[in-house]
């Protein structure tokens, strides 16, 4: 089979603002063979993205010590990063970042057409045959619903379907996959499959070769070839026995529960009536009625772009309710006196903490991992005060027991996705809050520390008073104490039963 790309001896490293060398990528021999579907895995940190974004020319290895890489056209050899960027697509948390901090007002089609010329809006006028590619590929993965939506109005979950639109329209030899289901509601995610198998297996002169980067197992059967990423070295691994890569899962720390927080007393009490939240004058959360009463754990479910994410924004004091509505947060101390009615933002993010890709995609701040630890104390992004030495305590013990010492000093941009995700979860956590607003938590985390970090927050709940509302579209992502249910549907508010 022709090959594609290929690497010799690749290594990577990067610096940290504290001069620290971090080897992402360690001497990597590797060979990508036209229609040899592969798949990489590996636990968050260990080199996986990093190692795409290599083989998309976005980042180069060092001239002197950094090994070569080779991308091949009709056979010849090239060692530019333009020509990765001319035979790869790529979807990944750094390409949806990307556009989630653009105020670009402009739409998905553009969004799709532009990838036709590798650009990232569009700057011509597309032929009447893109234009039809374009709706038969937002048809196939169920979303042409949104083409004429602003890319600025999507949330994240309808984001990345139109980064995967954008990536199939691109008709690129290698099309590189970095978590793509992440976000993705199931019905979305399997239009996703059944389109890439379609791509996999027909033969047509554009069929791309599928590189995929996951933690979802099993592997679609068109992965010929798997591969571990660990500490930066690329191993090859048997694809015919899955149990391989499934026993990652098993294998995490579990938390050391002698640090626990002892019970608290405090409750939280949420009344929502007639409460509607406007989006530049579009109604997106319609007339809900909900009321959370002390001790309840709720899980709220939904699919892409129904409001969930907008509806915990306006319990959280950062969204106003509209006229004719309103929400009453209700802070008990312990249940044996009146109630504190939180009315002031600095008082609610205090009591109330959060975690949600938007937050991830927008703290732009570079803080070490403590200091951004630290920040959740007040519910802020940023530090803007000393900490105590108390505080600097609860900090190290809660490091320690989420296995992020490692990290204490770490740059938050320096981190991968998944690393990313979990330290801004222990953020959430941090001080004492009456509830966490929890928004796709696990979203990026490989299997060990999604089972790692759902054992926490199990334990926390079972240990204090802590209360909490997750979103998520995965039943695996819902936590054994959860006592109701709720769903949203095109921005209308309902218990399940």
């Amino acid at each position: 089979m022709p090959k594609l790309i290929e690497t010799k001896q690749l290594t990577f490293s990067y610096y940290t603002e504290n001069k620290e060398e971090i080897l992402a990528l360690n001497h990597i021999d590797f060979t990508l063979n036209q229609g040899e579907h592969i798949a990489i895995i590996g636990e968050n940190g260990a080199g996986k993205s990093t190692f795409l974004q290599v083989m998309r020319g976005e980042i180069y290895p060092s001239p002197k010590s950094g090994g070569k890489i080779y991308w091949y056209e009709n056979g010849k050899a090239s060692d530019s990063p333009l020509s990765a960027r001319e035979m790869c697509a790529i979807i990944s948390p750094k390409e949806q970042d990307y556009y989630a901090r653009q105020d670009w007002h402009v739409n998905c089609l553009e969004i799709i057409l532009a990838a036709c010329s590798n650009d990232y809006i569009l700057y011509r006028e597309p032929s009447t045959e893109e234009v039809l590619q374009a709706v038969d590929i937002a048809k196939q993965l169920g979303a042409e619903y949104l083409l004429y939506t602003p890319i600025n109005k999507l949330s994240q979950g309808q984001l990345r379907i139109m980064l995967i639109a954008r990536a199939l329209m691109k008709k690129s030899p290698v099309i590189l996959l970095d978590e793509p289901l992440n976000g993705l509601d199931e019905k979305t995610q399997q239009r996703f499959w059944d389109t890439l198998e379609k791509l996999a297996t027909c033969k047509v002169a554009h069929q791309p070769t599928l590189v995929l980067t996951t933690h979802i197992f099993p592997l679609p059967p068109y992965i010929k070839r798997c591969y571990e990423m660990k500490q930066g070295k690329l191993t090859e691994i048997d694809n015919s026995n899955q149990s391989e890569c499934i026993k990652m899962a098993e294998q995490y720390q579990a938390v050391p529960k002698e640090k626990a927080v002892k019970s608290q007393e405090q409750a939280m009490e949420i009344v929502l009536e007639n409460a509607s939240i406007y989006l530049d004058h579009a109604e997106i959360v319609k007339h809900v009625n909900w009321h959370i009463h002390p001790k309840e754990q709720w899980t709220l479910i939904g699919h892409n772009g129904s409001g969930k994410s907008t509806l915990l924004n306006g319990i959280l004091g950062f969204l106003p309710i509209a006229h004719g509505g309103k929400i009453i947060r209700n802070w008990y101390q312990n249940m044996q006196k009146p109630p504190v009615l939180l009315t002031v933002l600095d008082e609610i993010k205090e009591k109330i903490h959060f975690i949600s890709d938007a937050l991830q995609t927008h703290y732009t701040f570079n803080d070490t991992v403590i200091d951004i630890l630290f920040a959740g104390f007040d519910g802020n992004i940023g530090v803007y005060r000393d900490k105590t030495a108390e505080e600097e305590q609860i900090i190290q013990d809660l490091l320690a027991q989420l296995n992020l010492s490692h990290l204490a000093h770490r740059p938050f941009r320096s981190l991968s996705t998944g690393q990313a995700r979990k330290v801004l979860l222990a953020r959430a956590l941090i001080g004492k809050p009456a509830l966490l607003l929890l928004d796709e938590p696990f979203s990026g985390l490989d299997p060990r520390n999604k089972q790692e970090l759902k054992e926490f927050l199990e334990y926390k709940i079972t240990e204090t008073s802590l209360q909490t509302i997750l979103v998520s579209h995965l039943e695996s992502d819902y936590l054994s104490c959860t006592t109701h249910f709720g769903t949203l549907f095109k921005g209308e508010f309902s218990i399940i039963d």
